[in-house]
């Protein structure tokens, strides 16, 4: 797991889009997704900051959510590793098909 969730910027996540990630909660339910889009956020980027603001946004089936909630957990990903514990949150899938779920981590 990352030492610190400041140390991550969107430099590392743009090689991932398209590629899996495990969202494992609190309680220990997990849930594939997959990284499809990666943001960066200039003007939200608090003065002073070592990293400008960036936003993750993964999707899956709407059907494999189960008991999948959100909330703060661990981020998983085969070659990047664990980052957390960070929050992540179930969103509006705007653009996104009919029958997606998505979910976006927000780091300012």
């Amino acid at each position: 797991m990352t030492d610190s969730l400041s140390t991550l910027s969107a430099g590392l996540f743009t090689p991932a889009l398209g590629e899996a990630f495990i969202f494992r909660n609190l309680n220990g339910s997990t849930l594939t997704v997959t990284l499809v889009r990666c943001d960066q956020y200039p003007r939200a980027t608090m003065p002073g900051s070592a990293r400008t603001a960036f936003g993750l946004i993964f999707t899956c089936s709407a059907d494999a959510v189960g008991d999948y909630g959100g909330g703060h957990g661990v981020l998983s990903h085969p070659t990047l590793g664990e980052f957390g514990p960070l929050y992540v949150e179930r969103i509006l899938p705007v653009g996104f098909p009919l029958g997606t779920a998505s979910y976006q981590a927000a780091f300012s």
